[in-house]
């Protein structure tokens, strides 16, 4: 009977140990796949950033100077700028993925090499999602960003644009992929803060962007965090009023 008790003794604890080691295999597992996902996109993104750096560099020996320049992320690079503003001089240097951080490295090839007499920013977004940050340093970002280019560009006028809201609501067309960890909430808490920055006319695009629980409008976006062509309309209609 003894010897049967400690059978059973020994196979519960084996079975215990191999249950244990098998879930501690599979979560190290899923950690590295993680880890490997997320370095291989945040070498995707700096590839993307450095070739598109590289091409505003070419591009900007034939821009003709005192135009007005759209500077940001993906939203402002998806923004067909040229055919919205056809009556414009106008020159969009928007790079997919970037943040508050990858902007201000990149400033002389997309702003400063132009001389515009306008510059319209919107970025920010991206930070909720591949940085480690809060509101407050996003702020304090673009706040120097702004600066750095006054700094340079004493005379220019620049339009502040409002981080625009995601949506998370439940409709098969939002893709939580896309939106990620982004928030409503800290967007606006950013956004509030936007409102204090001197000498840049702010644009509450977010406020006209949303919809009564507070997500982007349906209508306005492809998956929840990107502009479509619709949303593009609206945003325009809006910005016209301050050019």
């Amino acid at each position: 009977m003894e010897i049967f008790i400690a059978a059973i003794s020994i196979i519960i604890t084996s079975c215990f140990w191999l249950f244990y080691f098998k879930n501690k295999m599979k979560d190290t597992f899923l950690k590295g796949k993680q880890k490997g996902t997320d370095e291989f996109l945040s070498l995707l993104l700096d590839n993307g950033y450095q070739s598109k750096v590289k091409t505003f560099n070419e591009l900007n020996k034939h821009c003709l100077k005192g135009g007005t320049v759209f500077v940001g992320d993906s939203i402002t690079q998806d923004y067909n700028v040229y055919e919205f503003f056809h009556d414009l001089c106008v020159y969009n240097r928007g790079i997919g993925g970037d943040t508050t951080v990858g902007l201000m490295k990149r400033l002389e090839a997309s702003v400063y090499a132009l001389e515009p007499a306008r510059v319209v920013l919107m970025i920010g977004t991206n930070d909720f999602a591949l940085l480690d940050t809060n509101s407050h340093e996003v702020f304090l970002n673009i706040k120097k960003i702004i600066n750095e280019i006054k700094s340079k560009l004493p005379n220019v006028e620049i339009i502040l644009e409002s981080i625009y809201p995601v949506s998370k609501a439940l409709d098969p067309k939002i893709k939580m992929i896309s939106v990620g960890k982004r928030d409503n909430i800290l967007i606006d808490q950013t956004n509030e803060m936007l409102k204090t920055i001197e000498g840049v006319t702010f644009v509450d695009l977010n406020s006209i962007l949303k919809d009564v629980d507070g997500n982007l409008i349906l209508e306005y976006t492809v998956e929840g965090l990107h502009i479509n062509e619709l949303g593009y309309q609206k945003i325009t209609s809006v910005l016209r009023k301050y050019f």
